[in-house]
Parts: C-alpha cells; structure tokens; sequence
C-alpha cells in the first residue's frame, strides 16, 4: 500500500468518519430502542383499559379516549369487531386469521357486541430495534459515500499545502532562490499560509545573506589582488635589477605585512559573523574606560585627545563577549582618531537610556555624505583619509556585526559643526540578584 500522507489521511479520516457515522446511527437505534420498550412495557396495561372502558362505556367513548392517545401508542392498538359465523362468536378462527399481535384482550361492549382489542407490531420494530447492528443498507451507503467525499476534500486540503512546500525546498535546494509561496497560501488564513509566508521570509535572508557573501568574496578578492600586484612587480625589479634588491625585499617586507594585516581583519569580520561567544558578565563603564586608555596613548603623538564622561549609571553589567565588545569600541574611536586632526579632541559619552547603555563617540572630522551614512557599516567601504592610515573598511562593519550580536543596534549620524556622531546602544543585565550569586 501507498504510505504516503495523502493515502493515510485519506483512509485514516474515511474510517474515522465512517465509524463515527455508523455509531451516530447505533445511538439513535439504541435511543429508539429504550423509548419503543417504555411503550412496549406499558402498552397490556392500556390495552386492559381500554376493553375495561369497551365493556363499560361502549365503542364510542373508547375511540374518544383512544384518540387523545399519543400518536406513537395508538400506531400500535387496534380495535376490531368480531363477526360471529354460523351466529357463535370463534374467537379461535378470528386469532389464526389477525395472529400479528403481541397482546390482546377480547371485551363486550354493553350492547353486546363483541370486539378485539390488540396491541400490533405490523413493522416488526419491536424485534428489529433489539439487533445491535441491523444498519439499514442506505444509511450503509451514505456512510461510505459521504466519508469518501469528505476524506478526498480533506486530504487533499492539508497535502497541498505541503506538496507546495516540498517543491519549494526542492527548488531552493537547487539554488533558486526566486520561488514564492506566500500568494498561493494567503486564501487559506491559517497556520499553512503563515507557514508560506515564513518561508518567503526565509528564502529571501537566504539570497540576501548569498548576495553578502559574494559581494564580500569578490571584496576580498579585489583588496588582496593589489598587495599582490605590487608583491610580483617587486619580485620582478629584483630579477632585473641584483643591485636593486634591498628596496625590493623592503617593499615585498612591506606588502606582506598589508598582507597579513588585511588577512588579520577579514578573520575578525569571519569571527564577528559566528555567534560563537563566550557569555560573561563584565562593566561597560570599565572597558570603556581601559579603551580610552589606550586610545590615549596611540593618540598623544598627534596631539589628539580622547575625553571619556560618564553620567549617574544604575545598570553598569552587561552580559556578551567582553573582548569583542573591546574591539567594536576600539574600532569606533580609532576610525575617530584616523579623521581628527591634531590638537582637536574626541568624546565619548555613556548613559543608560531605557533598558540600554548608550555609548556616543564625536569626532571633528569632516563627516560622511547623508548618502553614504547608511553604507559605512559595510566591508571595504571607507572613506579616504590622510591621518593614521587609511585602513581596509572592515573596523566599522566588524563593529556593526558584534553590536547587533549582542542584541544591540549601531548607527551614525553627522553632527553639527562638522563631525560624526556614532551611536551605540547595548541592552544592560537587569537581574543584578542573579550576577551577586554568580560571583
């Protein structure tokens, strides 16, 4: 047999159905059963009444009671005049000629006529109704039928949804990233159609996250070629010219180490993308502090200073990766420092807002085009500089990716005066109680 859902729903619903429509009948023969015993049980006695009231009150008045019977009951009485033959009343002929009944009593009415009264199951529905599963052939049919129909409809309900879906995982399987389910669910208004609308969601983080990859592998690929280049052309001089080989060795020394530099960094944006992190309690207004630091230090040649405030904070812990969290900081200032220029300052502000630490970093540089704000947080995007080094682009973006990590979010914004404005909000630990037990 075919195991596949559609046959199993199919049958497992045909049955269910059917069962739950032959045991519906079954109640109802059972109920019809218990009210045709209670008239049953009681019927000799109505029939002994009524030949009692025959003989006393006559034809007339019995018919008057009778018919004030219910229904159900008087279906069952029958009254009938007994003809005499040969001018003698056989009450022996008249029970082989009507033998059809379940009671009877005989009763002379006061003019003397005599009468039969009975209490009759021409139907056989007393007999009928005591078999459990005498199920009428129709209602049978209409069973089987109607639990067919009803089990196709409903089968093929739940299956085509999943056939759907199933083609749709297929062809994304195969790298097409185009298909769309939600608009052939959306009319079904439940649990599926959600279903294909997530999976719309999830194939398009799919074509967005391959998009990055290969804008980034085709990034990288251009940022190494040119250390490269200038790797081979060097080599090349120094074949050419042996008296030359000093510059030559200098300057492969120096592109190696760009190398390895620009390597270093594409490995810490690698690691940024992984949430692979260690998570441990730490204070922000500390690292911030150790940050400043050293920020300090790499700016005093240039006559640069990095200024750190601090307003009243309650909720000073934050829980993540207190070394990646160093980085993103660091990143931050030193993508300051390479636009500040000398005896000009940074600053760096924290505060707690809402259920957030708010770090602001300001610089007096020459700030970034409202065009191009947005897109400073991607790789290799930088922005030419003179002060420090120009760098590879990829500070800002590894900044971006620990943030968002660490559930929080990132943005820049051109301040007033000339300058830029980097804000960063990261989601400070609340259960303090919990943290003093953990120390």
């Amino acid at each position: 047999m075919n195991t596949r859902l559609f046959w199993k729903i199919l049958i497992i619903f045909w049955v269910v159905f059917y069962l739950t429509f032959q045991l519906t009948w079954i109640c109802f023969s059972f109920y019809l059963d218990n009210k045709n015993r209670q008239i049953f049980n009681h019927m000799p006695t109505k029939v002994d009444m009524i030949a009692q009231l025959l003989q006393v009150s006559g034809e007339r008045e019995t018919l008057n009671f009778i018919a004030h019977l219910p229904e159900r009951e008087r279906s069952f009485l029958s009254i009938k005049l007994i003809l005499p033959q040969n001018g003698q009343i056989n009450i022996i002929n008249d029970e082989l000629e009507n033998p059809n009944y379940l009671y009877r009593r005989v009763a002379i009415a006061p003019d003397g006529t005599p009468y039969s009264v009975t209490f009759r199951d021409d139907k056989g529905e007393h007999s009928k109704n005591r078999e459990l599963l005498n199920i009428p052939l129709p209602i049978l049919l209409m069973g089987i039928c109607v639990g067919l129909v009803f089990s196709l409809f409903l089968a093929w309900n739940l299956t085509r949804p999943m056939k759907l879906l199933r083609q749709g995982f297929y062809r994304v399987s195969q790298g097409d990233l185009s298909v769309r389910l939600f608009d052939k669910l959306k009319r079904r208004r439940d649990e599926l159609s959600e279903l294909g609308k997530d999976f719309d969601m999830m194939v398009e983080q799919l074509n967005i996250l391959i998009s990055d990859r290969q804008a980034l592998l085709h990034d990288v690929s251009h940022e190494l070629r040119t250390p490269l280049a200038r790797l081979q052309l060097a080599i090349g001089l120094a074949q050419q010219n042996k008296q030359n080989t000093d510059n030559a060795l200098a300057r492969i020394e120096l592109e190696s180490e760009r190398l390895d530099q620009l390597i270093g960094e594409i490995l810490n944006y690698s690691r940024a993308e992984m949430d692979n992190r260690v998570d441990e309690y730490f204070d922000l207004k500390d690292l911030i502090s150790v940050v400043i630091s050293d920020a300090n230090y790499e700016a005093s040649p240039h006559s640069i200073e990095v200024k750190f405030t601090s307003a009243n904070i309650i909720h000073p812990i934050v829980k993540g990766n207190s070394e990646q969290i160093r980085r993103a900081i660091e990143n931050i200032i030193r993508n300051a420092l390479r636009f500040t220029q000398p005896h000009q300052s940074i600053d760096v502000f924290l505060k707690e807002v809402g259920k957030y630490l708010q770090i602001e970093v300001k610089d007096r540089g020459p700030g970034v085009d409202e065009a191009k704000l947005s897109s400073i947080f991607e790789p290799f995007v930088r922005i030419q500089s003179a002060q420090l080094g120009k760098g590879y682009g990829l500070g800002l973006a590894i900044a971006r990716k620990t943030i968002v990590m660490h559930n929080g979010t990132i943005k820049a914004m051109n301040r007033e005066g000339g300058g830029l404005i980097m804000i960063i909000k990261l989601p400070y630990w609340r259960n303090i109680a919990t943290l003093k037990d953990k120390k």
